[in-house]
């Protein structure tokens, strides 16, 4: 058999086993039923509702988690609220903006 053969033979091995495993340890997970048709999606939007599941997204509170903000709050608005996803649709600075487009 040759290298490539073999090379080959074991990436797929390698890349089955690996998603199988990844299914068994994320089926218990919220996300993966309701993301579970995120291929139809259009590529932005599919990003987008994937980050904010996850809660890897580029907002305040998980930027300050991982040290590159300051602190969690929202720098469009006054309010000393964290900035996550469920303060995108209360924001009043976010709020005028989408009114005014």
């Amino acid at each position: 058999m040759s290298f490539h053969t073999m090379k080959t033979l074991i990436r797929r091995e390698f890349k089955t086993s690996r998603c199988i495993e990844l299914k068994t340890r994320t089926k218990e997970k919220q996300w993966t039923v309701t993301l579970s048709d995120i291929p139809n999606w259009p590529r932005i939007k599919a990003i987008a509702e994937f980050r904010l599941r996850t809660g890897h997204d580029p907002l305040a509170k998980h930027l300050h988690k991982l040290g590159v903000y300051t602190q969690p709050k929202c720098p469009l608005s006054n309010q000393q609220e964290e900035m996550e996803k469920t303060h995108l649709i209360q924001c009043p600075a976010l709020k005028t903006m989408t009114e005014t487009q």
